[in-house]
């Protein structure tokens, strides 16, 4: 049976964010807004003239994150995919037949993998491997995502977030599930080492 219903303006909202690269590295909300208009002109655009509505974009980023699923990251005026986003985007596309344009340049791919590399050799991780969280702290944890125990606890849960995306995107599974674990696990972590 065809699927009769209509996409949402949030599954036009995160396709637009995967087609520029969203699920790799921040996108800024106006390119988000320009790319929505050319996926939907018509529920994109102002209410009078053709032109991309950012508004439009705004409401659907903050739906988007209000349902209780993080789905894209915040970053001054940029915007990026979580794993949980990507997945999504990539299903609603194939859902409704929508286009994508993934575009996955060497320097990007390259860039990518060595920082994916580099949490994959780190000791912490061989520890977790072996013995699960008990041998993994938050400073380990931050070594890993490049910060520091001190870092404000929802920029280091950001970081934590971007790898796990990162990981998804080149279909690291294990430490996908790794930095899945760690953003969940990071309150206690970091209370741990007394910071709240």
């Amino acid at each position: 049976m065809p699927n009769t219903e209509a996409p949402r303006l949030t599954d036009y909202v995160l396709l637009a964010l995967l087609n520029l690269g969203g699920d790799a590295a921040m996108v800024d909300i106006e390119d988000i807004a320009v790319e929505a208009y050319r996926l939907a002109p018509q529920r994109f655009k102002w209410r009078k003239y053709d032109h991309p509505s950012l508004e439009a974009v705004r409401v659907a980023l903050n739906d988007l994150n209000r349902r209780g699923a993080a789905m894209v990251l915040r970053g001054g005026f940029g915007r990026m995919l979580t794993a949980r986003g990507a997945e999504r985007a990539r299903s609603q596309a194939t859902r409704f037949e929508l286009t994508t344009e993934l575009r996955e340049d060497d320097a990007l791919r390259r860039r990518a993998t060595a920082e994916l590399a580099r949490i994959e050799s780190h000791p912490a991780y061989a520890r977790w491997r072996a013995d699960g969280w008990t041998a993994v702290d938050a400073v380990d944890l931050a070594d890993m995502v490049r910060c520091s125990v001190s870092t404000p606890p929802a920029a280091f849960l950001s970081r934590v977030q971007r790898m796990e995306a990162e990981a998804a995107r080149w279909h690291r599974g294990e430490l996908q599930q790794f930095m899945a674990e760690a953003a969940d696990r990071l309150p206690r972590l970091l209370a741990e080492v007394g910071v709240r």
